[in-house]
């Protein structure tokens, strides 16, 4: 409906900051990079990129649906949040 949720375009949430070999991956938070094929790297090399997020000044977001409490779908069966999986 119109003034709904949904109404409003979401403007202020982009994609997360790509991440891991090749830029496969996506940041799910400081220290967490998902690639759908690779998995997730939690506090390695591969997650550096990630801090990148702490100093830009819009939100962003990875996945594509909620999980657990604050997460999102990370990989197959696998829920992340920023604090981590």
């Amino acid at each position: 409906p119109l003034g709904g949720k949904r109404a409003a375009p979401d403007l202020d949430v982009r994609k997360c900051l790509p991440c891991g070999p090749g830029g496969k991956g996506r940041c799910f938070g400081p220290n967490i990079c998902c690639a759908e094929e690779l998995g997730c790297f939690v506090g390695t090399a591969e997650a550096l990129r990630c801090q990148e997020e702490n100093y830009l000044p819009s939100p962003c977001q990875s996945g594509q649906k909620a999980c657990g409490s604050g997460g999102r779908c990370a990989v197959f069966g696998l829920c992340c949040s920023p604090d981590g999986c």
